[in-house]
């Protein structure tokens, strides 16, 4: 699972930090199992960040353009992925393959942070943002189904 940046408060020396790492991504890995999603890793047919999505993805970035608001889309991190991005990840979603991927406003990432889904075909996209431009409300951007959006709030959570 994508972590957002500077989330992680838990101190301690190398080893404690190791073991909460691989604590963390074997509970990580075991939800996903049972919820019935899996994540695989970039592949060459597929892209690596965000902003890959937008240069080299037209269709699938076109799928996400639509889903903004118009204030939204003026805004550099949001309608170009022009920010801080985490690497995209394939997924299964009940037994529906996207590509999930988030990015934030460069510097402010606590407070101004997107995680999106667009279907691997490229057909739909569905996002949860939390921003100054939505009051720091997270809102639901292209109406995501409830697995859709059970998995775009474990972003959102600490």
């Amino acid at each position: 699972m994508v972590r957002r940046p500077g989330r992680d408060r838990r101190g301690g020396n190398a080893n404690s930090v190791f073991e909460y790492v691989l604590g963390a991504g074997l509970l990580a890995a075991g939800s996903l199992l049972c919820a019935g999603i899996s994540v695989q890793a970039a592949s060459p047919s597929m892209p690596e960040y965000p902003w890959d999505v937008r240069k080299s993805m037209p269709v699938h970035y076109q799928a996400y353009l639509k889903i903004l608001p118009a204030r939204l889309k003026r805004t550099a991190w949001f309608g170009r992925f022009d920010g801080t991005g985490m690497p995209v990840e394939r997924v299964a979603i009940d037994s529906k393959v996207y590509f999930a991927g988030s990015i934030c406003k460069p510097h402010q990432c606590a407070d101004n942070y997107l995680t999106f889904l667009v279907e691997a075909d490229g057909s739909r996209a569905v996002a949860m943002v939390q921003a100054t431009e939505t009051r720091g409300q997270i809102v639901e951007l292209g109406n995501p189904t409830t697995v859709e959006r059970q998995f775009m709030a474990r972003e959102f959570q600490d």
